[in-house]
């Protein structure tokens, strides 16, 4: 949540409201804010309020950092099932066994063993281990043909006050494990992802797999790309701080506020995503084109 839904959600959300719409199912907003920092407190209550009017009252919110006894109990099933170990290595001596495909001792740690280092992540005391001391890692393997996949992390310590949470938590999951458990226990059946996280779905497919569970149907859509156009919340709120736009809804920015204020409908960004179509397959486009299309999907 680092700020307002703009026309790049609109597109990739509409695709997976389309479908619900079309076969009765429900329907997610997720917003993923376990970790603490880059967040934009206001930006929760108008992701809520944007996607109830873009999505007629259909949507369900959830609130990742409102789950985290879920995803603790997660980690212990995952660490009774073998499938992840609590590493205590230095981040630049696990990047050295990673580059020489070698095990981290941490690996062949027992359960026993395992449990009471998670203990000490959640430990507040003195006691507990210090940021950056110690990380939940899955077993997925060192000899992975891809450095990125070799037992990578799946939750950390991370001091930062939590805007909702404020300090109640200490550890906190990370983008793979907490969507896996979701999308587990939300019973999805149906996921349409941005092709860029194809890696994290193979990821979270071994999550899966380690529990026992089907993974999803999955499909993905590839890029939007605009010439003239940028979609960075986290640039847009800058601009706002520093007087350039008076506020979310400016009429030159592409945010769903600005384009409601504008008079568009929510159905105008529905029948441009049917347009876009469920591809794989980058598109380019220009502002100009972008507008033009809306506009003529706008009308009665």
């Amino acid at each position: 949540p680092s700020g307002p839904l703009h026309i790049g959600h609109a597109l990739t959300a509409s695709i997976s409201f389309l479908y619900v719409q079309k076969y009765k199912g429900k329907f997610y907003v997720q917003i993923e804010d376990t970790n603490p920092e880059n967040i934009y407190k206001p930006a929760y209550k108008m992701i809520e309020q944007e996607s109830k009017w873009l999505f007629k009252n259909k949507a369900k919110i959830i609130i990742q950092s409102e789950r985290m006894a879920l995803y603790y109990n997660y980690i212990e099933k995952l660490l009774k099932k073998n499938a992840v170990y609590v590493c205590t290595c230095q981040q630049e001596e696990f990047k050295n066994f990673i580059e020489k495909k070698q095990n981290c001792p941490c690996r062949a740690s027992s359960l026993k063993e395992n449990l009471g280092k998670w203990k000490r992540m959640l430990d507040k005391s003195a006691r507990g281990f210090k940021e950056g001391e110690a990380v939940v890692r899955f077993k997925s393997g060192m000899q992975n043909k891809n450095p990125a996949f070799r037992d990578f992390p799946l939750a950390r310590i991370n001091l930062t006050e939590h805007p909702l949470q404020k300090n109640k938590y200490r550890v906190w999951p990370l983008m793979n494990l907490a969507v896996a458990v979701d999308d587990i226990e939300l019973k999805k059946t149906h996921i349409i992802r941005a092709k860029e996280h194809r890696d994290n779905a193979e990821r979270q497919k071994l999550i899966f797999k380690a529990l026992g569970k089907k993974y999803p149907w999955a499909a993905y859509l590839g890029r939007l790309h605009f010439k003239d156009l940028h979609l960075s919340t986290t640039q847009m709120r800058k601009d706002i701080e520093a007087g350039k736009y008076k506020g979310w809804d400016d009429l030159r920015l592409p945010t769903i506020a600005s384009l409601r204020k504008q008079g568009y409908k929510p159905e105008a960004f529905w029948k441009f995503s049917e347009q876009v179509g469920l591809s794989e397959t980058d598109k380019v486009m220009s502002k100009e084109e972008y507008f033009r299309l809306l506009r003529n999907f706008n009308k009665p």
